[in-house]
């Protein structure tokens, strides 16, 4: 696995079970930030997943 980052802008990169009309500005927050929100991810060099662990763990 691959060490990296999840990055975007505001209102940041959330999580949702599914899309709706609030688009980006409901659902669970995975991103920190201000202005660019990023979030420590791992990504498997051989198909493609990235894991995002959960915040505040190394």
């Amino acid at each position: 696995m691959t060490e990296g980052s999840v990055v975007g802008r505001s209102p940041g990169v959330k999580f949702k079970i599914r899309r709706g009309i609030a688009g980006d500005l409901s659902g669970i927050p995975i991103t920190t930030g201000f202005f660019n929100h990023h979030a420590e991810a791992f990504r498997c060099d051989s198909c493609g997943t990235v894991v995002i662990p959960p915040k505040g763990t190394d």
